[in-house]
């Protein structure tokens, strides 16, 4: 027995030391896995979508056209740190709000891109020089409770029709607390002067009960009858409503504001092929398949075939405004709601 010890232990040893190096080299090979696959050819996106909606952008493409994206999710705020700084990943392509794009353009960044997909993008939800184009929009609507829209939703057409019913609650949103509702503010004021808004506003604010600093909760006060009526953006209302809420979505005859998503391409990118490919394919069904299947509702920039309608069959109209205003000047605006309108410190 004693002859078979020095055998044991070498076994022994040899076993000890391929479980120790296995996860050693299961991690190298891991590691070099990445480097090849990092690089790849491949475009470096930053978008301020959810992460799941980027990533099953990024899958579907590459099964789709057997091309790669990476698609780093970050916020508006993040995105533009990342482009001030001199270190870190630059992106080739970005996915941000209309705002963020504009900016972007003033600090130079951007080359001009176009293609025939989107030379047919609305002229208002793309910029001039073509530095950027629309993809997607979120307009605010009307929602209506099922029991207020038996009673009087054929009544309700207009901003102004809000203000016809004494008795009707509203659900609105605190115009300074989201960039959705500031943009709304400013459009609307672009559209009626600061005058006719202020009066505007605080003639509605006898019907609302109180201000909401989320979308969502302006929705579910109306589905669940607290509010007769409610202000939101498209995207929530038609979720709720795709879950079954009873709720009824209306378009403003007379136009409304809508926060724009879009596209541009970077100084950084130099891969001209694949950024065609990707940017076309954003303009997809199948792109926006992956949006509905996270429950994401957004309009369409590139105007469909079949034209949306609300509950009464109605295309949606949007407020011909030119988005002049700077981060500052919202911030301004909103500042003046609050003090000259929700609390009426100021005339």
């Amino acid at each position: 027995m004693k002859k078979f010890v020095p055998f044991i232990v070498l076994s022994l040893f040899v076993i000890l030391l391929l479980s120790l190096c296995g996860p050693i080299l299961t991690k190298r090979q891991q590691e070099e896995a990445q480097r090849a696959y990092e690089a790849e050819r491949h475009l470096v996106v930053f978008s301020d979508l959810p992460q799941d909606v980027n990533d099953g952008l990024a899958q579907l493409f590459y099964e789709q056209k057997h091309l790669r994206v990476q698609i780093y999710s970050k916020s508006d705020g993040d995105i533009r740190q990342a482009l001030k700084t001199d270190s870190g990943v630059k992106p080739d392509i970005l996915i941000a709000s209309e705002d963020n794009l504009r900016e972007q353009k003033k600090n130079g960044i951007l080359q001009p891109y176009a293609s025939p997909v989107t030379d047919k993008v609305l002229p208002s939800m793309k910029d001039p020089e073509q530095l950027w184009n629309g993809l997607w929009y979120n307009p605010m609507v009307f929602i209506v409770s099922q029991s207020y829209y038996e009673r009087r939703g054929m009544q309700i057409l207009t901003w102004d029709d809000l203000l016809t019913d004494p008795e009707m609650v509203l659900a609105f949103p605190d115009l300074a607390s989201m960039d959705m509702a500031g943009e709304f503010l400013c459009s609307f004021v672009e559209m009626r002067g600061i005058e006719d808004s202020e009066r505007y506003l605080r003639s509605l604010q006898g019907h609302v009960a109180s201000y909401s600093k989320s979308m969502s909760a302006n929705v579910r006060r109306v589905a669940s009858g607290e509010a007769d009526m409610g202000v939101a953006d498209a995207a929530v209302a038609r979720q709720y409503r795709h879950d079954g809420a009873p709720i009824y979505i209306l378009y403003p005859r007379d136009g409304t504001s809508y926060w724009l998503t879009g596209v541009a391409v970077t100084n950084w990118c130099e891969d001209g092929e694949l950024t065609n490919a990707f940017i076309d394919w954003l303009y997809s069904s199948n792109a926006n398949a992956v949006l509905w299947q996270k429950h994401i509702f957004l309009s369409d920039a590139l105007p469909p075939a079949k034209a949306e309608v609300d509950a009464k069959g109605q295309e949606i109209a949007l407020f011909p405004v030119k988005k002049q205003y700077s981060d500052q000047g919202r911030r301004d605006l909103q500042a003046w709601w609050i003090k000259s309108v929700r609390f009426g410190k100021e005339k």
